[in-house]
């Protein structure tokens, strides 16, 4: 199928891409790798007038270690947690689900950001944020403000970022080395993981 038409547009900063949020309002919708926006406009299930890529802005694209957590920017490919030596060392949960999810195409442009705030629940990544009681940071035009996982995944296809914010990051803890899936945990996450 082909979308609705749409206006482009493509900023080069997160203040940029805020002032157009703020300016379309409803009418325009973020695209960071695409996986989940560019299925829906197809279908017409989403007819924004505005496509926003953020894919190119620099300060969504980090992995860092500080103060006994991991950032990580909402750009980061699936594919890029999956190699990534921090987490590997410090959070392995996040690069073993990183390594099951779709494929090498999907991994490599798929976005941990994209993935959280389209808030599917069949996705790979709500239920590891949720064990891991993951903190969403959430840039607006008025400043940031933290959202913990339990609350950001307000329901089916529905996260608690508002029409004009971006995610910016999502904080997790650092954890042990050793990290499992239990098929029959605890209805929280179905994660579980030991030291």
């Amino acid at each position: 199928m082909i979308p609705a038409a749409f206006d482009y547009i493509r900023p080069a900063t997160l203040d940029e891409a805020l002032g157009l949020l703020a300016k379309h309002g409803e009418d325009a919708k973020v695209l960071a790798g695409g996986h989940s926006l560019i299925p829906a406009m197809k279908l017409r299930l989403l007819e924004p007038k505005f496509v926003i890529d953020i894919g190119r802005i620099p300060d969504l694209h980090s992995i860092a270690k500080q103060d006994g957590k991991i950032a990580i920017g909402a750009l980061v490919t699936h594919y890029e947690i999956e190699s990534a030596d921090v987490l590997q060392r410090s959070c392995p949960l996040l690069p073993e689900v990183a390594g099951k999810i779709g494929d090498v195409q999907v991994r490599n442009k798929g976005t941990i950001g994209g993935s959280c705030v389209h808030a599917d629940p069949a996705a790979d990544w709500p239920a590891a944020m949720l064990a891991l009681n993951a903190e969403f940071e959430l840039a607006g035009q008025g400043g940031s403000r933290t959202v913990t996982a339990k609350d950001f995944f307000v329901e089916m296809l529905t996260s608690a970022t508002r029409p004009d914010e971006i995610l910016k990051s999502i904080h997790v803890p650092v954890t042990a080395k050793t990290a499992a899936y239990v098929k029959f945990a605890q209805k929280a996450s179905g994660f579980a993981i030991a030291g």
